[in-house]
């Protein structure tokens, strides 16, 4: 009984869900690198705020419900379409509801000085009386938008410039919240079955012995493991891109190392090795050379030495516990450790050529890319110039690395901002295209492809003034 009621309520509330148009959890939203929760969660608030001042001064048309909640073009735009609305005598009653929500941090293409945006797909809804006998009428379309904003005197961030694209609705998130509705009811129901059958099988037999338990056999013992299947979380994560994050059980270790400049100069090297070679193991010789220039050879082993007698047994244990110490050489665990740069190499090599890609293979590139923007290890050269006494031995090397991380990152942007062409996703294909031209400025298939994807929503000046650049 107690599984039954659970399913049916569990049915209701998808039910309930699906007709509301929304999630139990409220609006998904997700934050981009250099987007802290705290700041994500202040401009997320003052957002929808703006947005519902919008759709009220829509609905009344009055310009003065948007004075406080809008600024520059936004503020211009809305105020001409309540104009319009005005001369046309049309009353409606306008409303917009988000389905997801991004804050990023983005330069508006129209204004430079605005960096911070939202990226919004949803639904507006337009509501028109018919008459005095007759029913009003309900139009809902489906957008998405970017909306730039600005913070103003009192710390609160308005909308100051947006670019709207309305999509075709789509009935798929209804039917899907329909149909793990009926699943859970179905499992359910099995399980009732289940239960009750052992039972029945259990009864004894009239004037004879009891029957003995049955003997169950998952099926799931047959099946081969399926290979979607994601591992064990990683202990540790290790974040390279726009500053250096080291988390292990709640905590960013970063600082910890940076605090100790020779230890953490011998730790980031070591990193550097194992992303572009997991298997490599630099000679102890090399790291001590590298570590301590300027000194002689055995003067450099014995400062080695005293970083793995005393450096590293001070350091904290999720920093200590990476560094490999052998006879001859060093090296750096990555067994339980998630490493951004490897996985960007990791999935470069796997696309690379690639001209199609499946949905959950596009969002793959995706979520690496948007995990992989900004400068690799930006902290490095600080702490070799403290190590070295400003005689830095491993420039070249890492220049080296940061620039096969670009270029790999271009490559797999321009890969994915093909798939969002072809799939009709022009907004979504300037997103990936333009931080990778400038990355690469000298790139003009990435400038092709840009002007192909401002073209598609209109902007023919940003367009051909880049084609002319490139001619």
């Amino acid at each position: 009984m107690v599984v039954t009621i659970s399913a049916v309520l569990i049915a209701v509330l998808v039910v309930a869900v699906s007709a509301l148009g929304t999630t139990l959890l409220g609006v998904p939203t997700t934050y981009s690198t250099g987007v802290d929760s705290h700041l994500g969660a202040q401009v997320v608030r003052d957002f929808l705020g703006d947005q519902d001042a919008e759709a009220i001064a829509l609905s009344n048309s009055d310009p003065s419900a948007i004075s406080d909640r809008l600024s520059g073009n936004a503020l211009v735009e809305v105020g001409q379409q309540i104009s319009d609305q005005s001369k046309g005598g049309s009353a409606a009653t306008i409303s917009f509801q988000p389905s997801s929500l991004t804050v990023l941090k983005a330069q508006d293409p129209v204004d430079p000085s605005l960096i911070l945006e939202v990226q919004e797909d949803g639904a507006k809804t337009v509501t028109t009386a018919s008459g005095p006998n007759a029913a009003p009428s309900q139009q809902t379309v489906g957008f998405h938008g970017n909306f730039w904003l600005r913070q103003d005197a009192t710390g609160r961030y308005l909308i100051a410039d947006q670019n709207i694209q309305n999509q075709p609705s789509s009935i798929l998130p209804a039917v899907a919240l329909a149909a793990a509705g009926l699943v859970i009811v179905g499992i359910a129901t099995l399980l009732v079955i289940r239960q009750r059958r052992p039972r029945q099988m259990l009864q004894p037999v009239p004037g004879g012995e009891p029957l003995s338990p049955p003997i169950l056999i998952d099926v799931a013992e047959d099946l081969e493991p399926s290979t979607e299947l994601s591992g064990p979380a990683p202990e540790m994560v290790v974040k390279t891109f726009g500053g250096l994050r080291v988390m292990q059980g709640g905590n960013d270790w970063a600082q910890a190392l940076m605090s100790r400049p020779v230890t953490g100069f011998v730790w980031l090297r070591l990193l550097v090795t194992a992303i572009r070679d997991p298997n490599a193991r630099p000679s102890r010789d090399e790291i001590a050379r590298q570590a301590s220039p300027g000194f002689r050879r055995d003067t450099q082993l014995k400062r080695l030495r005293n970083v793995i007698g005393k450096g590293l047994p001070k350091m904290p244990a999720p920093l200590r516990e990476r560094i490999l110490v052998e006879p001859q050489a060093m090296g750096f665990r990555l067994d339980g450790c998630a490493v951004d740069a490897i996985e960007l190499l990791a999935v470069s090599a796997e696309f690379s050529g690639r001209n199609q890609l499946s949905a959950a293979q596009a969002s793959k590139v995706q979520r690496v890319l948007q995990a992989c923007q900004g400068a690799f290890l930006p902290e490095f050269d600080a702490i070799e110039n403290l190590a070295t006494d400003r005689h830095p031995t491993c420039t070249e090397l890492v220049r080296d690395l940061r620039e096969l991380l670009i270029t790999r990152r271009v490559d797999l942007s321009l890969i994915l901002g093909d798939v969002h062409l072809r799939n009709g996703r022009p907004l979504q294909a300037i997103g990936v295209l333009e931080p990778a031209l400038s990355d690469r400025v000298e790139r003009k298939d990435l400038a092709d492809r840009l002007a192909l994807a401002y073209r598609a929503v209109g902007r023919d000046a940003e367009a051909k003034a880049l084609e002319a650049r490139y001619s």
